[in-house]
C-alpha cells in the first residue's frame, strides 16, 4: 500500500475514533450522573436514620415511609446503572480499538515515508538493489 493510501486510511480511522470517543463521553456522562444520583439517595437515606429528633410513633412512621420511598428510588437508580454499564463497557472497548487503529496506521504511514526517503536517497547516489 502506498503512503497516500495509508494516510487516507489513517484519516478515516481518526474520524471513526473521534466518533467513538464522543459516544464514550456521552455514555460516561450518563454513568457519572447515575452514580451521583445513587450517592445522593444514599446520603438522604443516611440522613433519615441519623435524625436526632425525639422518638415518636408518628415520627417513626413518617421516617419509615420516607426511607421506603428512598430505598425504592435507590433500587431503581442502581438497576438503571446496571443497564447502562454493558453499553458503557462496549463503547469504551470500541473507543480503545479505534484509537489503537489510528496509532497503528500513523506508525505505518511514518514507516512508509521513511522507506520512501531511503529509496529516493539510494536512487540519488546510484544504489538500486
Amino acid at each position: 500500500m502506498t503512503t497516500r493510501g495509508i494516510e487516507r486510511l489513517a484519516g478515516l480511522a481518526r474520524l471513526r475514533s473521534d466518533l467513538e470517543m464522543r459516544r464514550l463521553a456521552a455514555y460516561q456522562a450518563h454513568v457519572e450522573a447515575a452514580r451521583a444520583q445513587i450517592a445522593a439517595i444514599g446520603d438522604e437515606l443516611e440522613a433519615l436514620y441519623r435524625s436526632e429528633a425525639a422518638f415518636s410513633l408518628s415520627g417513626a412512621r413518617v421516617t419509615n415511609a420516607l426511607a421506603g420511598d428512598r430505598s425504592r428510588a435507590l433500587g431503581r437508580a442502581e438497576q438503571e446503572l446496571d443497564r447502562m454499564l454493558p453499553g458503557f463497557e462496549a463503547a469504551r472497548a470500541a473507543a480503545i480499538r479505534e484509537f489503537g487503529r489510528v496509532q497503528v496506521l500513523d506508525r505505518l504511514a511514518a514507516q512508509e515515508v521513511a522507506t520512501d526517503r531511503q529509496d529516493r536517497a539510494r536512487r540519488e547516489v546510484g544504489y538500486c538493489p
